[in-house]
């Protein structure tokens, strides 16, 4: 027998381990819904016996009922239907911002999708590059992050555009969220990169000053035109030029990244001078202008939470951050910043509970706070009557780490529980147990 002859090819080894071709079928299906038409088409859903998280924070013992993908009934009257034995039910967890869907895997160039080269690129657009199919999705859906808004990674001046994504969908259509995509800007060092960009805070906000006097500028000779032409706008605009009169008019909201404390006061400086629409993100020494911030009324996509004094970027970073906020008044919502770590966003909302924060704060920004910043429908992330089904049911405190996710319901219709961990465990278990 020829000394090759006992090799065998990684193919046939994948297939008598019943793998499938290269592995893939590890993968599997993903087993939720097909897509935005079918969202609504789920069978009606009653829950009782279970602790209810209210809008107002409180917690109270009832049921709910779902049908065509919207909160029909819900409170102590509800005694029929699926008895819970007393689990909570709360709205969806909405990460705030993060790469999920861009990144597959964290060493491997080659799965990631989260940015250009060029430091300004305002068309570039997430949803061109955010994969529905990616493994780490249902891995994050299964912890109760129903929806995610995916950004790309804050390594330029002007990164691109944001939007939200439910966690289910087979298609980017199915999985996209109706509210309006987000123009990414970033301060500090991570306005820094990018083929071509600033090498420094001051050649940062000085780019940033000339592209807004650019859209000023802009703005104005469009409202000439459509005063001579009587057009809504003018039509010889490229997709850039396009986005910036957005931006500049206040049709397009901008989402700025700001660490530290100065950076953020100038995020605030240019929200004023140029009457943006703004979000903050990050924030991680917003606690320093914790004042100037609530004054601006400029929302903050907080986090991560437990970052920590690690770099000069935000070198007075501390847990108590949100607590501070919130006692200023600013609004909140919670992000990772992470693609894999998106699945850690619960027990992160603990954390900042653990270090101050109100218990009902921390529910509201986990998973009301976004949609209110990004002006989406006005029920949503609310348990109550007319809102949007989308659910979350754990084993107890929903911020308790301890406290198992259950159920995940989005659009009306309960979702997949399987990730290709679970797949990988249920394959190998047998053999597992034979090897002992």
């Amino acid at each position: 027998m020829p000394a090759h002859s006992n090799k065998q090819s990684r193919r046939e080894v994948l297939a008598q381990l019943g793998l499938g071709s290269l592995g893939f079928g590890l993968l599997g299906p993903r087993a939720v819904m097909a897509g935005a038409k079918d969202r609504h088409e789920g069978p009606a859903l009653t829950f009782q016996n279970a602790q209810l998280v209210m809008p107002n924070g409180e917690v109270k013992l009832g049921g709910v009922r779902i049908e065509s993908g919207k909160i029909v009934d819900l409170g102590s009257r509800i005694r029929t239907g699926i008895d819970v034995g007393g689990s909570w039910i709360s709205p969806g967890f909405v990460d705030a911002g993060c790469t999920l869907g861009l990144v597959e895997i964290g060493l491997e160039d080659g799965s990631k999708d989260d940015t250009v080269k060029d430091s300004v690129a305002p068309d570039a657009r997430v949803w061109d590059g955010y994969n529905p199919a990616s493994s780490v999705i249902p891995v994050t859906r299964v912890e109760g992050v129903t929806h995610a808004l995916v950004h790309p990674s804050p390594r330029n001046l002007v990164s691109g555009q944001a939007a939200l994504f439910a966690t289910v969908g087979d298609t980017v259509v199915s999985a996209k969220a109706s509210t309006d995509p987000v123009l990414c800007i970033n301060m500090g060092r991570a306005g820094q990169g990018g083929s071509g960009g600033p090498s420094s805070r001051m050649g940062v906000s000085m780019k940033l000053r000339e592209l807004l006097d650019e859209a000023t500028k802009l703005l104005k000779e469009n409202e000439k035109e459509k005063k001579n032409k009587k057009k809504e706008q003018v039509s010889d605009l490229n997709q850039s030029e396009r986005i910036w009169l957005k931006v500049r008019s206040g049709q397009q909201r901008v989402l700025i990244k700001a660490e530290r404390a100065d950076d953020i006061l100038k995020a605030l400086e240019l929200v004023e001078t140029y009457e943006l629409d703004a979000i903050l993100l990050g924030a991680a020494e917003g606690h320093r202008v914790a004042g100037e911030i609530a004054n601006s009324e400029v929302p903050v996509f907080l986090g991560p939470l437990t970052v920590q004094p690690s770099s000069f970027e935000h070198l007075q970073a501390r847990y108590d951050n949100a607590k501070q906020l919130h006692e200023a008044g600013v609004a909140l919502a919670f992000r990772t910043g992470s693609s894999h770590g998106s699945r850690n966003l619960r027990v992160s909302a603990g954390v900042a509970v653990a270090h101050g924060l109100p218990w009902k704060a921390a529910m509201h920004s986990l998973c009301r706070g976004a949609w209110a910043a990004l002006d989406g429908p006005k029920k949503a992330g609310k348990l109550e009557f007319g809102a949007p089904a989308h659910l979350v049911m754990t084993a107890g405190d929903p911020l308790q780490p301890r406290a198992a996710v259950q159920r995940v319901i989005i659009d009306g219709v309960e979702t997949s529980s399987m990730t290709r961990q679970q797949r990988l465990y249920d394959r190998f278990k047998v053999l597992g147990e034979r090897i002992r």
